[in-house]
């Protein structure tokens, strides 16, 4: 794997106080590149899950004309999930704990997409 992914994923987990894992995914659910810091879950089922429901978000935004996703968050009373796309086929995925800094984790999946965006063209 690109020395350039693993470097950013780990810059992104650096900046955030707390974080279970960050990803870079295909939406085929398979990850290009995954930093585990804390496999709270099963990767496994939340990579293939959640792809899923970035696939179907961004076939609802589009059929409704909304435009493409750019992101998607998922709060639950344990832990906070977000995306980041890349392209419409490669998306960042950082998992949190409820009590993580959503506000920072934002930031910090935007600088790593535009750090990473350019290996994608």
């Amino acid at each position: 794997m690109s020395m350039l992914f693993a470097d950013t994923l780990n810059e992104v987990a650096e900046n955030l106080e707390t974080v279970y894992a960050v990803l870079l995914m295909g939406i085929d659910g398979l990850p290009i590149e995954k930093l585990i810091l804390n496999e709270v879950v099963n990767m496994e089922a939340l990579t293939a899950e959640f792809t899923t429901i970035v696939r179907i978000t961004g076939h609802t935004t589009a059929e409704i004309n909304a435009g493409s996703v750019e992101e998607v968050i998922i709060l639950s009373d344990q832990m906070m999930l977000l995306t980041k796309t890349i392209t419409p086929e490669y998306f960042l995925l950082v998992l949190l704990p409820q009590d993580g800094n959503l506000g920072r984790a934002r930031f910090e999946l935007k600088k790593a997409k535009y750090a990473l965006e350019k290996e994608f063209v």
